[in-house]
């Protein structure tokens, strides 16, 4: 129960991340099933596939809704000894539920309804859009409360028309048994995607009016913040389909046929090429649109996730007191000599036992951390940004240089990350294993210290197989993709983490100073995946070339991270 305590906020951002997951997935699918794929334009293999892929993803909303309500119930009956039986009345447990029953509805009719009644799967849909828009911040609003509702339930639904839908298509078009099937899947799709994406956007200005309220509110706030960092992702997905849609244009004698509304993405279709077109012929231009919409996708679950963390904090028009100021900001990120030397171990701050250090973080607002501690953990984001940007460097040397000596001593720049995962692993915790007297599996009741584990494993696990990879060693296109994956997801993962701090102004300038290394992180890691999935292309040259910079800024923004 201890561990549960202390690592509740975690838990709690992570699987609300993977319910709206499902859900945009979920409703995603049911729309892309109704409009798009029925009425003869999909195979039975595509239709079969669909109604498959849809059931799963429903099935999987309501386990992670069944997952939140437990852990809910565990938590409120640990904390205060409520019985089980007063809970049942709560706005979470009524909210949950009714997603639950919807989505245990819909995959019941989508499983055993007829094909040609899928509209009746709409009610049920209607009731998971309905449980989601129960938990969001609109619902508990006493100011412009219809308003926000309605916004919040057009996010959704464009969120799912948009993304979810998305990979539905491209899922369809894997098994396409035509060119002239894949044309008719992507132009339902792209009408509805212009429409979808819009919508998304709109709301979501609307909701960013209402809930920020001022220009302070964007950068003087946890919540401002990531938004921003929603802002500049969908921004980055934008880019990519704009890419994609100039890319296949240029092509002489080509049909351009859009397939995103949000991403502008196209498919291609030769002069004269029809239904029979043989797979050879179709083949460079399905496969272009699948890869630009694997990372759109990827870089638009990033951004679901950093949705999820919004809800853990107010309304940046709630906080009025103890806002950033910009000159607050910049006088903290303007830059200074990196910290190269750390205070001694004694130095630091004595830890209190576990019990102590958990009852105290969970029942007030965080620990105060004297100026050895802050110097320590400077010490730390500096030698991380130090070895993050040589990598940088060294990985676009890798590619920019010419053949040789020297390009073959930069491929060797993924062994930089195993130091990095070490590093983190043995200098990030002082109070823990192994300089520290709290041992290593008791220590993981904190979710920093898990959280930084965690990150150890990741950077250990992608410098292993991206060295491999990197130097000819392993040539399975499998082990070359765990790099590019679990960068993006250690980019995803930083939006979650979480300062334990007392000072609410000091927590918000450390999310300030890492939420631009996450969405980075995710930058560089879909940056390498494109490079991988369109070999010998203009855009695996330029992804091959941009992504390396994305990890050299990450490494400058570790070098200039402050706590004081």
């Amino acid at each position: 129960m201890i561990w549960l305590l202390k690592d509740f906020d975690l838990l709690s951002v992570l699987l609300h991340a993977a319910s709206l997951s499902f859900e945009a997935l979920t409703l995603g699918g049911l729309l892309f099933l109704w409009l798009v794929a029925a009425g003869g334009r999909a195979s039975a293999k595509q239709l079969s596939g669909t109604r498959a892929a849809l059931v799963r993803f429903a099935l999987l909303l309501a386990a992670a809704q069944a997952a939140s309500i437990a852990l809910s119930i565990a938590i409120l009956m640990g904390s205060s000894g409520l019985p089980f039986t007063s809970l049942l009345s709560a706005n979470f447990f009524l909210a949950e539920s009714i997603e639950i029953a919807g989505s245990l509805l819909l995959a019941g009719l989508v499983r055993w309804g007829a094909p040609g009644r899928i509209s009746l799967a709409l009610l049920p849909a209607l009731l998971v859009l309905g449980g989601a828009v129960a938990q969001s911040h609109s619902a508990s609003r006493l100011e412009d409360r219809p308003l926000l509702i309605a916004l919040t339930a057009l996010h959704h639904l464009g969120t799912g028309g948009w993304l979810g839908a998305m990979l539905f298509l491209l899922l369809a078009l894997r098994t396409s048994p035509s060119l002239g099937n894949a044309q008719a899947l992507a132009r339902r799709y792209s009408a509805m995607a212009l429409i979808s994406a819009p919508l998304l956007v709109l709301a979501g200005i609307g909701m960013s009016w209402l809930y920020i309220g001022s220009v302070a509110g964007v950068y003087g706030t946890t919540y401002g913040v990531m938004v921003m960092a929603k802002v500049y992702l969908l921004l980055v997905m934008l880019m990519l389909g704009a890419g994609n849609y100039r890319l296949l244009r240029a092509r002489a004698g080509a049909e351009l046929l859009p397939v995103s509304g949000g991403s502008a993405a196209a498919i291609a279709v030769p002069a004269g090429a029809g239904a029979g077109a043989p797979p050879r012929s179709r083949r460079p231009f399905l496969l272009r649109l699948r890869r630009f919409g694997e990372a759109e996708l990827g870089l638009g679950f990033t951004a679901v996730l950093a949705a999820a963390s919004l809800t853990s904090q107010p309304p940046a028009v709630d906080l009025q007191q103890d806002r950033l100021s910009f000159p607050e900001i910049a006088e903290r990120m303007h830059w200074v000599a990196p910290r190269l030397t750390s205070p001694p171990v004694a130095q630091l701050a004595p830890p209190s036992s576990l019990a102590v250090a958990v009852r105290e973080s969970q029942y007030s607002p965080g620990w105060v951390n004297d100026a050895n501690d802050r110097a320590w953990s400077e010490y730390n984001h500096h030698w991380a940004g130090l070895i993050v940007l040589a990598a940088g460097l060294l990985a676009f040397a890798a590619r920019a240089l010419p053949p040789g000596r020297l390009r073959r001593l930069a491929t060797n720049w993924p062994l930089l990350f195993l130091g990095l995962g070490v590093f983190i692993l043995l200098r990030a915790d002082p109070e823990n294993w192994p300089l520290g007297p709290r041992s290593f599996w008791g220590s993981f009741s904190s979710p920093d210290v898990l959280q930084h584990r965690l990150y150890a494993v990741l950077i250990a696990c992608f410098a292993f197989f991206e060295w491999a990879v990197a130097t000819g060693r392993w040539r399975s296109s499998r082990a070359a993709y765990v790099f590019p994956l679990l960068c993006a997801a250690g980019g995803a993962a930083l939006l979650t983490h979480s300062h334990g701090l007392r000072n609410i102004k000091d927590e918000m300038l450390a999310e300030l100073a890492h939420t631009p290394i996450a969405v980075l992180g995710a930058t560089a890691g879909w940056g390498r995946w494109l490079q991988l999935r369109l070999p010998g292309t203009r855009t695996a040259r330029t992804a091959g070339l941009l992504w390396p910079l994305c990890l050299a800024l990450v490494g400058l923004l570790l070098l200039d991270y402050r706590e004081s």
